[in-house]
């Protein structure tokens, strides 16, 4: 018991962790029918996870004086959980044109299951006093069956209905964190239909009296039923702790970065002192911010050197980042002795030659730009060395 405890609390903490700041970001926006399905969920999933703890169901019959009203609470906001997840799905793979998610037909019917639950929950008369152990000792009333055959099969239409979408719109996705919110929804589809499975089967064996999967009498479902729900809220919810979680170890190579392209820029910049921007951003100081400001300031100089790189070097050597730094070096030398370049006006470059080289980098090619000016950045610094 105590480390089932433990594990549930732990559990629970994780889930309010993604709920409580997705649940900041939804309020504080204008809220569409996507979002405020997203704050259903978010809020019925919190509070059904809290109702499955072991201690508060029995507490919920005993001041209520109804047996079985805490397990069917539980058991309803998971369900309306369930049912929010699925619209907030449907909306977020809607093809245009297709057919409306019907968020209202939805609702009908999670509070047909939920009323049904509770009538025969609640009519069985069970008292939920024994934990763990609820269908090996109750298993064999019809009522309590029913309302677990209820329960299981809604969630394993949303979750066959979650599987097929997740994996229909995964392979059209491009950007990082959506692609892997559609990763962790398959995976969340995979837990559930293994606690749903599971949970089935412990249903069918208790009732025909046979021997009980392995782990029945203890909180074996449970687990595999938070494991889906953590991986649910994380799906969806990734875009918006992704990044922040992420931003360590973000800050981390970015800083790296700017480390290796130092020879590059610290040549440039010195032959060029103006290529230097003074950081007028609130960002200026941010590691992020900077290397973007360093990567322009590279280009900046790249392209006034442009004129002075040797006529001679062969165009198609290029590609090779040696030949570039070479013709970077010499080309550097020329400027700073003060010779005029090809389309040069005095030691800075014509507009129109300038208007059909190199583009300012944007953030969404900074990652294949920033991986070009390393390797060109150790290439100049490795021809200082042999000097």
């Amino acid at each position: 018991m105590i480390d089932f405890l433990f594990i549930y609390w732990v559990e629970i903490v994780i889930i309010w962790a993604i709920v409580i700041p997705m649940t900041r970001h939804l309020v504080s926006r204008r809220r569409s029918a996507t979002d405020i399905a997203s704050l259903v969920h978010m809020v019925t999933v919190s509070l059904g996870a809290l109702a499955q703890s072991p201690s508060l169901r029995p507490r919920i019959d005993a001041l209520t004086g109804v047996d079985g009203l805490g397990r069917w609470m539980a058991f309803s906001l998971i369900l309306y959980s369930v049912a929010a997840f699925w619209t907030v799905v449907s909306y977020l793979t809607h093809r245009p044109g297709g057919p409306s998610p019907r968020p209202r037909v939805r609702a009908f019917w999670v509070l047909c299951a939920t009323s049904t639950m509770g009538v025969l929950l609640i009519g069985s008369g069970t008292r939920d006093d024994v934990g763990a152990s609820f269908l090996a000792v109750y298993g064999g009333n019809p009522l309590v069956v029913g309302c677990y055959t209820v329960f299981i099969g809604y969630i394993a239409i949303v979750l066959v209905a979650t599987l097929r979408a997740a994996g229909r719109y995964r392979k059209y996705t491009r950007r990082r964190y959506l692609r892997v919110g559609m990763e962790l929804l398959l995976a969340g589809g995979v837990f559930g239909m293994a606690y749903c499975l599971y949970l089935g089967a412990t249903v069918v064996t208790s009732y025909l009296h046979l021997p009980l999967p392995l782990g029945a009498t203890t909180y074996a479902a449970t687990y595999l039923g938070f494991g889906t729900v953590v991986l649910f809220l994380a799906g969806p919810t990734i875009s918006v702790w992704g990044p922040r979680l992420t931003a360590p170890l973000r800050a981390v190579a970015q800083r790296r970065a700017l480390r290796r392209l130092h020879p590059l820029w610290l040549a440039l910049t010195d032959a060029m002192p103006y290529l230097r921007s003074q950081a007028s951003h609130t960002l200026g100081n941010a590691a992020g911010y900077r290397l973007y400001r360093r990567v322009i300031e590279i280009h900046d100089g790249l392209l006034i050197l442009e004129p002075y790189r040797d006529p001679g070097l062969d165009q198609g050597s290029l590609s090779d980042t040696v030949a570039r730094a070479r013709s970077i070096s010499r080309a550097l030398r020329a400027f700073s002795a003060g010779e005029s370049g090809a389309d040069a006006e005095d030691g800075h470059l014509k507009p129109e030659r300038a208007s059909g080289r190199v583009n300012a980098p944007t953030m969404t090619l900074m990652k294949d730009e920033v991986a070009y000016l390393t390797r060109l950045s150790r290439a100049y610094a490795r021809l200082g060395d042999e000097a």
